[in-house]
Order: C-alpha cells, then structure tokens, then sequence
C-alpha cells in the first residue's frame, strides 16, 4: 500500500450515502508518516523556545537601590519643609522678655513712658552741629542740630526717641501731646527733611529758620508750658 492509497483510504465520494466517515483527520498522516519514516518531509521541527534577551546588562537591583534612594530623598526633603514650617509658625507667638513693647502703638492722649535712646545724648548732637555751622556745612547742622531737638522732647516725655524714625513720626506724635508747639515743629522737620533729602544748597538762613524753630519749641515744652510734662522713660541703647 503507497501513501497515496492511504490518503484515499479517508476520502469518500460525494454522492457517498453513507454519508461522512467519523475518522480521525491525524490518523491517516501519522500512518502515511510511519511507512515513510526515511522521508524528512514527516520529521517533525522542534522549535527550542528561549527566554527573551535581557537588555538590562544585570542592572535590575542598582536600578531597584536607585529608585529608593530617590524616594527616601524626597521624603526627607519634604520632612524638612515641613519641619521649618512648624519652627516658623512657633517662633511667631514667642516674644522673648527683654524685647520691647510696640514703639509706635497708638496713643491714647496720656504722658506715659517715652523712648530714650542714651547712645548719643542731645549735648554730643548740638557740639557736632556747631563743629559742622562752624566750618559752612550747614545741611550736616541742620540734620545734627535736629537730632537734639527730638532727643530733649523725647526727655521731656512728648515724643520717643527711636533711631531710625522718620520725622513724620515724630511730627504725628508731637501734634498728639503738645499740639500748641506743632506749627513750629513742623517747620523744623521740614528744613531738616529737605537737608536730608534734597540736593539742593542749604544756606545760613535755613539752619537761622532751624534754630528759631527750635528755641520756641524747647522754650515752650521746658519752659513754663511743659511743667508736668516729665515722665517715667524707657532707656535704649544701652
């Protein structure tokens, strides 16, 4: 029997009565194959399945470390924001002891306890200012000669002595508890702003101004119109 009667063995006509065969389809090739067992053509391929290529060059665990080592980064880093955010927010509520109250509270028409800056009393200012008139520099004795003027009144409890404070400040505050020797003072701050501020030549008869200004509100707040005046002082700068 050749392989080709045994492929017709499966066959059957089509005008067949019986009708199709219940057969294995594999059974006549697995027969064809045994009688013809030297022919390659029934050798079954064997295909060797292999694991894909790894491209990762061994790198998987250093990739593994690198990941944690960015994530506990990022975690310490975000524990100290954190941690400056809570220290900040502390710190806001704690006022130490020895720091002082609110210089520039509002007030409430009473005398009370005025700032006295001590580093350099208003005789050391008024000695500069008449060095500076002395030598033509009228602007540098405007601006000392003004300094003493703010540290008597700030003596005799009508204003607070505080470096760094603008004269607008001062004018406020003394319009609030001598308002009769406001106009003056006004004046006074004036020529001392614009030897502060401007660029302009200042002359012999502004600081004359300034020192008029002066003498009437010293010779009113410590003359017979400042009695009582005087009260408990704050000392800074020492």
């Amino acid at each position: 029997m050749t392989a080709g009667d045994v492929v017709r063995i499966g066959r059957r006509a089509p005008d067949d009565p019986l009708g199709p065969i219940a057969q294995d389809p594999d059974g006549p090739r697995d027969l064809a194959c045994d009688l013809t067992a030297a022919d390659s053509v029934c050798t079954p391929t064997t295909v060797e399945l292999r694991d894909p290529p790894n491209f990762s060059g061994g790198s998987g665990a250093a990739s593994g470390l690198g990941n944690l080592l960015v994530v506990l980064l990022v975690l310490a880093l975000v524990a100290a924001i954190v941690w400056i955010i809570v220290t900040l927010i502390r710190r806001r509520g704690e006022i130490a002891d020895d720091e002082p109250d609110d210089l520039d509270e509002e007030l409430d028409g009473e005398l009370g306890e005025r700032i006295i800056d001590e580093t350099r009393p208003p005789d050391r200012w008024r000695d500069a200012a008449a060095s500076h008139r002395a030598a033509g520099r009228h602007r540098d004795a405007i601006r000392c000669q003004y300094r003493a003027l703010v540290g008597d009144l700030a003596r005799a409890g009508v204003v607070d002595e505080i470096p760094g404070r603008t004269s607008g400040e001062e004018r406020l505050q003394l319009a609030e508890l001598a308002p009769d020797v406001s106009p003056a003072f006004d004046e006074a701050a004036e020529l001392f702003d614009e030897a502060w501020f401007d660029d302009g030549e200042v002359t012999a008869a502004q600081d004359d101004r300034f020192r008029a200004a002066e003498a009437f509100v010293l010779g009113h707040v410590l003359g017979s119109g400042g009695n009582g005046r005087r009260r408990s002082r704050a000392v800074v700068g020492r």
